[in-house]
């Protein structure tokens, strides 16, 4: 009897661990590769670029105060336009990397492949 009952709380364990583990092929990527991206349009913000990195992104303040981060995914589209520029841009962005909580306001950062984009000083 006690050895049926180990058996059976043994094969619930198992069941549980497997239920309860994501199947990484339906996650929701946030990177450049994201299969669930959405499309903006006439987005504005500051063109700025990583020191370190030497990547780009599109920085923005919203009201609140939120914090916007769009790294731009297709580097060549930007790569002629000076950092520091005022720019309106469309294109498809994945779903928000990280939201961080601050006492001062809210950080988004995302990833953004970009389709159209303008300088607009």
């Amino acid at each position: 009897m006690f050895k049926k009952i180990y058996l059976l709380s043994m094969l619930a364990g198992v069941i549980f661990t497997v239920a309860s583990c994501k199947d990484d092929t339906n996650k929701n990527d946030c990177g450049c590769d994201s299969k669930n991206k959405t499309f903006v349009s006439d987005q504005t913000g500051i063109l700025k670029k990583d020191s370190l990195s030497g990547s780009f992104y599109i920085y923005k303040l919203e009201p609140g105060p939120m914090y916007v981060f769009d790294i731009i995914c297709n580097q060549e589209k930007v790569n002629i336009i000076t950092p520091g520029s005022n720019v309106i841009y469309s294109g498809y962005r994945s779903a928000y990397c990280d939201s961080t909580q601050f006492s001062f306001g809210q950080t988004f950062k995302s990833n953004i492949t970009i389709s159209q984009i303008l300088v607009t000083q």
